[in-house]
């Protein structure tokens, strides 16, 4: 791995681990790793398209989407705390995160097909 990769892709993980624990200090329990996980959705889906129209260079999407938005989102945590709570509290968990981080992911689309910034 090209060293200067790696060294973009934990700054951006740096941040955005930052920003998720600043999160579950403001907002606790499963509220702010879904809040994490949307907004991460949201941005990886900007970035994604966004990249291949230009809009970023291939250094920002290290930084941006590979550290940040995995420093951001929680995947382990999300299942974590839903194995924790009752069975209907668990799926409205599992079916609110899958739904609106696949629906953050295509605005986050959107706006990048529109050339819109963010």
């Amino acid at each position: 791995m090209e060293k200067t990769r790696f060294v973009y892709i934990m700054i951006g993980g740096f941040f955005g681990s930052a920003i998720r624990e600043i999160l579950s200090f403001s907002i606790p329990g499963a509220p702010a790793v879904f809040l994490a996980n949307i907004s991460g959705s949201f941005l990886l889906g900007y970035l994604m398209y966004a990249t291949e129209l230009g809009f970023f260079t291939d250094r920002e999407r290290y930084i941006i989407g590979i550290g940040f938005c995995g420093g951001l989102t929680t995947f382990s945590t999300f299942i974590v705390q839903t194995m924790q709570f009752p069975a209907a509290l668990a799926a409205l968990n599992i079916t609110a995160n899958i739904v609106f981080c696949l629906a953050s992911v295509f605005v986050g689309r959107a706006l990048a097909i529109k050339g819109l910034g963010i």
